[in-house]
């Protein structure tokens, strides 16, 4: 199983280097687009199916020396290790929030009040509640809370989650790390977006001044909720003036998440001698 986890973290960095690239290519149109592109990553990192293919890429030959290498036991008991270590910081980070958050008092509906924390977040996965700091009232709370519920419909406090596993599950690999610390970055300009889609044009340097002024609270929990972060980033994507989404796009867009789907699930046939990966064979018949 472990040697399975270690061939998942080594294919998932196709499609994220393919991501990071897409992103350059796509910086002038909305977010959404990107922050689709990281659900292909992030599927290759969790999910432990590989289809055999006759023209698959054959970039990971060398998946042999794995098997020796976990046989020492020595690789087995470091990367268990890690992943403990991994767990017990998050879950260190998600008590340390619920004891802040033990006098917050309700507000209305999901929205409660505390005077332990200094930005606004989202907590929670089936009822989901946002925590916003005292002081924080007028156009500046109306505009944080239209932006959390933004979070809640677009089920982001799962996608976080399933961030945390995967950080949990490669913490070895160095690129994971930063195609997650990216993949927040687009989550949130694509709330932005999505937020200032339903106001006028104007308001877009009101959002992004209020922005800038709540950048300097933050709640020292990275990774739990939802507090202001990447900020320089977004207040320029937010100023800045989005190409409109054309069929030709959708097509290129397409076709990328296509070879993404192509290059990272497949493998050569008979590549997996594994028991614990589920492979899927294609032939050349099938295809037709």
């Amino acid at each position: 199983m472990i040697v399975n986890l270690w061939r998942m973290s080594l294919y998932g960095c196709i499609p994220i280097l393919m991501v990071l690239a897409g992103r350059q290519a796509l910086r002038r149109y909305p977010k959404e687009y990107c922050y689709y592109l990281w659900m292909l990553a992030f599927a290759r990192l969790l999910l432990t199916i590989f289809i055999e293919y006759p023209f698959s890429t054959e970039s990971f030959r060398y998946m042999g020396k794995l098997e020796h290498m976990h046989q020492r036991g020595i690789w087995s008991f470091l990367y268990l290790t890690g992943v403990l270590v991994m767990f017990g910081y998050f879950l260190a980070q998600y008590f340390r929030i619920r004891q802040r958050l033990r006098l917050a008092v309700r507000e209305i509906e999901n929205i409660w009040r505390c005077g332990e924390i200094s930005s606004a977040f989202v907590m929670g996965l089936i009822r989901p509640r946002i925590f916003l700091p005292y002081g924080l009232e007028g156009t500046e709370r109306w505009y944080v809370i239209r932006h959390e519920k933004m979070h809640i419909r677009h089920g982001d406090p799962w996608v976080r989650i399933l961030g945390i596993v995967t950080l949990c599950l490669h913490w070895w690999n160095p690129l994971i790390w930063y195609a997650v610390y990216k993949m927040y970055g687009d989550m949130e300009m694509y709330c932005d977006e999505a937020v200032l889609k339903e106001c006028a044009s104007p308001e877009r340097k009101i959002y992004a001044g209020i922005l800038l002024k709540l950048s300097v609270r933050q709640n020292g929990f990275p990774g739990l909720c939802f507090g202001e972060s990447h900020t320089e980033q977004r207040i320029r994507n937010i100023l800045e003036k989005k190409k409109k989404v054309r069929v030709w796009f959708l097509l290129l867009f397409y076709m990328l998440v296509h070879l993404g789907v192509r290059i990272s699930f497949t493998v050569p046939v008979h590549a997996e001698e594994s028991g614990n990966v589920i492979v899927m064979e294609v032939t050349d018949e099938e295809t037709e």
